[in-house]
């Protein structure tokens, strides 16, 4: 791992991960990105990356922008080449820069939607996308049932600031679903300290290093404090 400049990688990453370090990819990593509405059932999830991994098995190295995601990652398997994993349950951590200040979070808020421009969509709020869906198939007293059921463990909206973009647009955005959704809205510092660690291949506790031939268990993300 001391040599990564020169190795031949291949990158597989979330379109949320991608779109806070698309400019800043090294240029011997080769990259193939997917849309986050795959996590939505993590069987397609895990199907989806499965078929990119047996594509890549020719690269140095495997490294995938994603966490456990639901166990969307779960089962893996990549016969010929190693591959590294973010050590974690999902991408807010990520965002946020380390799991610890995602438990942070957790303690002042457990009920927390987060956002980034790419939960919200360049054109469209994908979040308020969805609830029109329903809105569209139901009379007025189901969608309000579903959508209150759908929220009500939730009390805030957080947008996530990384500083990977101009801003003032996606807060916007934000803010809007925040009130439509009947969320306090919150905007929280994000941090591109685990995206450096990727991207300089400072891969220590923090990730999972799986060797091939190995399947990914959830086990390997589970954290000893």
């Amino acid at each position: 791992m001391n040599d990564i400049d020169k190795k031949n990688i291949k990158f597989i990453v979330c379109d949320v991960l991608y779109d806070e370090i698309k400019d800043r990819i090294p240029e011997n990593w080769t990259t193939a990105n997917f849309e986050k509405r795959l996590h939505n059932n993590s069987k397609d999830l895990m199907n989806k990356l499965q078929e990119e991994i047996n594509r890549s098995q020719e690269f140095d190295l495997i490294v995938l922008g994603y966490a456990l995601c639901g166990k969307g990652v779960e089962g893996l398997i990549s016969e010929k080449v190693d591959m590294v994993i973010i050590k974690s349950d999902d991408c807010i951590p990520v965002l946020l820069g380390s799991v610890n200040e995602y438990n942070k979070q957790f303690s002042i808020e457990p009920g927390t939607y987060y956002v980034t421009r790419e939960y919200l969509g360049d054109v469209d709020d994908m979040i308020l996308l969805g609830f029109k869906d329903i809105k569209s198939k139901y009379d007025e007293a189901a969608w309000k049932w579903i959508i209150s059921e759908m929220l009500k463990n939730y009390k805030r909206l957080a947008f996530i600031n990384t500083d990977n973009y101009p801003a003032d647009e996606y807060r916007e955005k934000a803010k809007m679903s925040a009130r439509e959704l009947n969320l306090r809205f919150e905007e929280i510092k994000g941090s591109n300290r685990l995206f450096n660690k990727i991207l300089k291949g400072q891969w220590d506790d923090e990730f999972v290093y799986v060797k091939k031939g190995t399947k990914v268990t959830a086990d390997m993300f589970l954290r000893i404090n």
